[in-house]
């Protein structure tokens, strides 16, 4: 009979992971009618020092799930969160880049969310927070060195 804890250990990680998304997309869209997919743009954006990102380079950096993120970008494009450009040495291109209102949005949610994330994981420990999140870092550095 096979040892199973690396399959137990995935479908834990995967349940984890899928319930702490849940809930952090539940208060995203009670509080600012947003979605994670949308805030994980934001972020994205947020990062670039306002700097503009080609979409294929925003899809790769995103960690939620973005399905059709033409779609989504048009959307937040008309709420008036980001803009389009064309790139400036490839006009078939497009960069994308956040409005004011997009970065003063994420900055609000951000907040927010840091302080969610924080409630949610209080029932652990520092300590074990802190373990966590290294022997994560350790899995996700492993992972990605190897190649497939």
């Amino acid at each position: 009979m096979s040892d199973k804890t690396a399959l137990k250990l995935w479908l834990q990680l995967a349940k984890t992971s899928a319930l702490l998304q849940s809930e952090i997309t539940a208060r995203l869209r009670t509080h600012y009618g947003q979605s994670m997919a949308r805030f994980d743009v934001l972020s994205q954006l947020a990062r670039t020092d306002g700097k503009r990102l080609g979409v294929s380079a925003l899809s790769r950096m995103l960690i939620a799930s973005s399905g059709n993120i033409s779609r989504l970008l048009d959307r937040m494009e008309k709420e008036g969160l980001l803009e389009r450009s064309p790139a400036p040495r490839d006009r078939r291109s497009i960069m994308i880049g956040l409005t004011p209102a997009g970065a003063d949005l994420f900055t609000r949610m951000a907040k927010d969310h840091e302080c969610w994330v924080g409630e949610i994981l209080a029932a652990m420990s520092k300590a074990d927070q802190q373990e966590l999140l290294e022997t994560l870092t350790s899995l996700q550095r492993v992972m990605s060195a190897k190649p497939e």
